[in-house]
């Protein structure tokens, strides 16, 4: 059974749009943009559920990305595009 793991990183804004973008590459995933949020999804959710990005230039000084996995060896993946999560849920 996959066990879902939540990953929460802050990434410096200047590089926001090149680690979202290299994620959606990677994997062929959707790009929705609303306003400051930025999601990427797949059709199927087996493996990876959600990437999703927030940052606002005009108040946020950094950028922060969720990501919903079903697969733990994605990890190490989400942490050389982003860096060491904060948080781990």
């Amino acid at each position: 059974m996959a066990t879902t793991m939540k990953l929460y990183y802050r990434i410096d804004p200047a590089s926001y749009r090149e680690r979202m973008e290299q994620v959606k590459q990677k994997f062929g995933m959707h790009e929705e943009v609303d306003e400051d949020n930025t999601f990427l999804t797949l059709d199927d959710e087996s493996r990876i559920e959600l990437v999703r990005g927030n940052y606002d230039p005009t108040t946020d000084e950094t950028a922060h990305v969720r990501v919903v996995i079903h697969d733990e060896s994605l990890r190490e993946f989400f942490d050389s595009v982003f860096g060491e999560p904060y948080k781990v849920r």
